[in-house]
């Protein structure tokens, strides 16, 4: 193990060091916290046992910031101290720290907890490298079904493909997706349409409106075609849920079964808003500035409110990334008369507001002003760099 011990006494620190050594470990000393903290940030450390009462930064804090800091394994902390009371014993634990051994030190007792220090350690390493396995054949697993989508029909593979980044953006904003929901979005989100291989392309290449009704029967049954397909493998039923119900609609009006409202999970919504807002945009081919207008019908009819204006967020995003290239954002306040608007300038409901090659003058950008005042508006715009005077 390496094993880093923090003590302020040199007698102890001496007598500590000396004695890991002698048991097997490589041991780095500091005789504060703050030296204690530098070598944490410097090398590896498995185990750190550190007087409780030091100068400057003492033992409790910097087992705090261990616990609070990001490291690549578990590292199992032993504080050392002479205060033994059952208030003194619990103030360490809730600091994060793992064991407690009082003064005088017993060495018999401290190598007890190194060894046992280490076993968790040691534990902890061989759980990691078990999951790591397991993630990366999960991951084997969703590109062989992607590259089986690829194969099929290139189109829908670039679509899916598309909608999963979509989805991994919201899905990162979203208030009700944790941190450990997020894979399964995008996983499903790949892999929404996978129920579609097999039925044949003259029937996806129509509208549903055009589809005769077993055509239409064959086209909805893809989405829990394809939630059976990935259902089968055990790590991947979450995601199968979601690849299920990405048709259910906010209204009700969706399939398979009908769901409506909150009773469709925040993740098949998600996928379904980033499907449908990548077919507006490839399949429709509508432009970034028109696409609100096909969104605004959606609100509280295929999709929640909260997913369109999460959509026009995005959107809005989306242009000033494609405008950036020759364009520069700029804030309200810092604009003057004679610049030129590069983009237009929309509500965050999508509503129009001004038109792009506007030249500005006092009144108009009075006017976005005033829009943003009242909230409806962002605090920037992009201008033609051209008209921005160096």
């Amino acid at each position: 193990m390496n094993i880093l011990i923090a003590d302020d006494d040199p007698v102890t620190l001496n007598l500590l060091s000396s004695r890991l050594a002698t048991w097997g470990h490589a041991v780095s000393t500091a005789v504060d916290g703050n030296g204690a903290w530098e070598i944490i940030h410097q090398q590896p450390v498995d185990i750190v046992v550190s007087d409780w009462m030091m100068p400057g930064l003492d033992g409790i804090e910097l087992c705090r910031r261990i616990r609070a800091l990001e490291t690549p394994g578990y590292v199992y902390l032993i504080l050392i101290s002479a205060q033994d009371s059952r208030d003194d014993v619990l103030h360490g634990l809730e600091s994060g720290v793992d064991d407690y051994i009082t003064k005088p030190i017993d060495l018999g007792a401290l190598r007890a907890r190194i060894e046992i220090g280490a076993r968790i350690v040691n534990l902890e390493r061989s759980l990691k490298r078990k999951i790591d396995i397991i993630t990366a054949n999960h991951y084997q697993t969703i590109h062989m079904f992607t590259q089986l989508l690829e194969v099929f029909d290139e189109e829908l593979g670039g679509h899916c493909r598309r909608t999963a980044k979509l989805a991994l953006k919201m899905a990162r904003r979203h208030a009700d997706v944790g941190d450990a929901e997020v894979p399964i979005v995008e996983t499903a989100a790949l892999l929404h349409d996978i129920g579609m291989i097999g039925i044949s392309k003259s029937i996806l290449n129509k509208r549903r409106t055009e589809m005769v009704d077993n055509e239409r029967q064959l086209y909805q049954s893809h989405a829990e075609t394809g939630a059976g397909i990935i259902g089968e493998i055990e790590i991947m039923k979450p995601a199968a849920l979601l690849v299920r119900m990405h048709h259910e609609q906010f209204n009700g009006k969706g399939f398979p079964k009908g769901v409506s409202g909150d009773d469709i999970p925040v993740g098949a919504q998600i996928i379904s808003a980033a499907s449908i807002y990548d077919n507006i945009r490839h399949r429709g081919k509508v432009p970034l500035d028109r696409i609100p207008d096909s969104l605004q019908p959606l609100r509280g009819y295929q999709l929640s409110p909260q997913m369109v204006a999460m959509l026009l967020e995005i959107n809005i995003e989306q242009q000033h990334d494609e405008a950036r290239k020759t364009e520069e954002e700029l804030s309200l306040d810092d604009l003057v008369s004679g610049m030129v608007l590069a983009d237009h300038v929309r509500m965050r409901t999508g509503a129009f507001v001004m038109a792009a090659d506007t030249v500005l003058n006092d009144y108009t950008i009075d006017k976005l002003k005033r829009y943003h005042t009242i909230g409806t508006i962002t605090n920037k715009v992009l201008i033609r760099k051209s008209s921005v005077r160096g």
